[in-house]
């Protein structure tokens, strides 16, 4: 058991921190190497679109690999979208740029990044399906080690950005792929010589597997998959935001009205701020996983994540305020509180899922109430809002819009997670063995 969950959340944090130190090289290094243009706009929007992309391949690789983890095994699936991942980290960080290649440069990102958001597609989704049916008692708890994963990933490309705080743009980020992908492949090995879950051996020796488990999850249990999408949406975008676009776009715009270093005296070391707020942010997640995970084996899946999702709404506006407010300390505390809070509704999330699915669909269903989230909530939001706040000029002024995006999905998705049937009392093993 202890093997399965370190496994998972090895594998999940490789592919998280891919996928947010894809965001901050979206951000930062992509619009002059691969979307060179006269306008600063143009080149931002379409290096953000080449991160964007991913989204909209993960519900596609939610097919893919659904279709494998509850036809073949949770493992084989797992340790195969591991591969492709580590495959496509090591061709971005090696790809040159549109200097060198012309359109070709920009055209490998967008296809690279569409590999990899194939294998984020059939990883969260599986991972969860997996050591939730190696778990008993305590499963929101236990679980809860591979949503820590996410703000791990942060951590990993935050430590790619302070290691590489004055050439990262250059050549930070390429070396941050190359590790990750080296990485991945060997998690994907550890992951092959792993165990089977007792469930799906129950089913599969009973040859009880479906046979179209994508189709056979959309047709009974659509209802619940459109739910937990639009449940996730809060922690979505008070990830992506908080983490991302306010580090990395609105902190330059900061420092230059309120005269903020970009280096901050940390224990008598000299730390990146834009690192430092990441950290900080991570760490508030870090926290809270833990608390509102031992809430969700108490009291309930869905009553832990509506508390979650009211802290995301109640917090949006405080802060906002609080992060453009130029004062050091006020940002870093608005920082902790933000991923306290976006990582709350998150933490049952692992156990909750694969929980409202049978055994013969479950890793599909599982992975299409992230993964079709990610397309709407993780994709195309971030994108309308950079459209939205226009040219970094406008970013203090409008950042009202962040705040209205963080708690109106915070409330959303408190609502739509209220018809859900709650699922903590449920026994995996006996499920397949009555």
């Amino acid at each position: 058991m202890r093997r399965v969950i370190a496994l998972g959340l090895i594998g999940t944090a490789i592919e998280w921190y891919d996928y947010y130190l894809f965001i901050y090289a979206a951000l930062l290094a992509f619009p002059s190497i691969f979307f060179p243009s006269k306008e600063y706009l143009v080149s931002l929007l379409a290096s953000v679109s080449s991160y964007a992309v991913a989204f909209f391949a993960r519900p596609l690789g939610a097919t893919v690999f659904g279709h494998l983890g509850d036809r073949l095994g949770r493992r084989h699936a797992l340790s195969f979208d591991l591969i492709i991942v580590g495959l496509a980290m090591i061709v971005v960080g090696l790809l040159p740029g549109y200097s060198q290649l012309g359109l070709l440069a920009p055209i490998l990102i967008f296809a690279s990044r569409f590999v990899q958001g194939l294998g984020v597609g059939g990883e969260w989704g599986g991972v969860s399906t997996w050591v939730s049916e190696h778990l008993g008692k305590r499963r929101a708890l236990m679980t809860s080690v591979i949503q820590i994963a996410s703000p791990l990933g942060f951590i990993g490309a935050a430590t790619v950005l302070l290691a590489f705080s004055s050439d990262f743009s250059t050549v930070g980020w390429r070396v941050g792929f190359l590790v990750g992908g080296v990485a991945a492949l060997l998690g994907a090995l550890l992951r092959y010589l792993a165990t089977e879950s007792i469930p799906f051996n129950v089913i599969k020796s009973r040859g009880e597997v479906a046979r179209m488990p994508s189709l056979e999850v959309f047709r009974n249990s659509w209802r619940e998959i459109v739910l937990l999408m639009l449940a996730v949406g809060g922690v979505f975008i008070g990830v992506y935001i908080p983490a991302t676009v306010m580090p990395s776009l609105f902190l330059p715009q900061i420092q230059k009205a309120s005269h903020i270093p970009s280096f901050i005296n940390v224990l008598g070391a000299q730390i990146p701020f834009r690192s430092l707020l990441i950290y900080i942010y991570s760490l508030g997640g870090i926290i809270s996983i833990p608390l509102f995970a031992i809430l969700a084996d108490r009291i309930g899946r869905r009553t832990s994540i509506v508390l979650g999702n009211v802290l995301i709404a109640a917090f949006s506006i405080p802060y906002v305020f609080m992060f453009v407010s130029g004062a050091v300390g006020e940002m870093v505390l608005a920082q902790f509180l933000i991923g306290f809070a976006a990582y709350a509704p998150y933490a049952s999330m692992a156990a909750f899922y694969p929980e409202v699915f049978p055994v013969k669909f479950r890793y599909s269903g599982a992975s299409y109430g992230l993964q079709l989230a990610a397309a709407l909530e993780g994709g195309f939001m971030p994108i309308l809002l950079i459209a939205l706040l226009g040219n970094p000029s406008r970013y203090l002024s409008e950042s009202w819009l962040v705040a209205a995006f963080l708690s109106m999905w915070g409330l959303l998705s408190l609502v739509s997670v209220i018809p859900l049937k709650e699922t903590k009392d449920l026994d995996m093993v006996k499920e397949v063995s009555t």
